[in-house]
């Protein structure tokens, strides 16, 4: 007997159903909808400054200084960590945020358009930390190689900017519709 994937999705009002317990308290408490709201909106904001600031030394840096590229490398790495824990807040609370207005969320575009970008971001997110990881490790290496991996770096930063702008937007656009 096959199981098909979908099957095992639970059906959007079995999951309303569930979530009503905490519909009920984000929808009867003031601070509980602002503390969720506070915590999805800091940990954006959190991550995209912090993000923006390990991207921005990544495109400032001199291609051709091996020594600044170190550099940059190891305080990128510590960088993301906090940045990690940042995008965690912020996808713990768009959660609730999410499971308070089970119904509107699911059906809105919008809201579906901004976890595309979350995908995507995370996507990138990771694709730039291997890439750190191993130009990193790459002592020995050929310096054509190691310029190969430097552009690609260069594009996942700019990427990882237009992707936060992008979430940004879409974030406010679903706050207004």
């Amino acid at each position: 007997m096959s199981v098909r994937l979908w099957q095992l999705v639970p059906d959007l009002a079995t999951v309303d159903a569930l979530a009503e317990p905490w519909q009920k308290l984000y929808a009867h408490s003031t601070i509980v909808a602002t503390l969720v709201l506070f915590g999805h909106v800091a940990g954006l904001v959190v991550a995209a400054a912090l993000t923006f600031s390990t991207e921005a030394s990544a495109l400032r840096l001199d291609p051709a200084d091996d020594a600044e590229r170190r550099r940059y490398l190891r305080v990128a790495s510590p960088s993301r960590r906090a940045i990690g824990i940042a995008l965690t807040v912020a996808v713990v609370c768009g959660i609730l945020l999410f499971l308070a207005d089970l119904e509107a969320f699911a059906a809105s575009p919008v809201f579906w358009t901004k976890m595309l970008l979350v995908a995507l971001l995370l996507a990138n997110f990771g694709l730039a930390s291997r890439l750190d990881a191993r130009l990193l490790r790459e002592d020995d290496t050929s310096a054509r190689r190691q310029d190969d991996r430097w552009r690609h770096r260069r594009v996942s930063a700019w990427t990882m900017a237009v992707l936060w702008f992008a979430l940004l937007l879409s974030g406010s656009a679903l706050a207004t519709h």
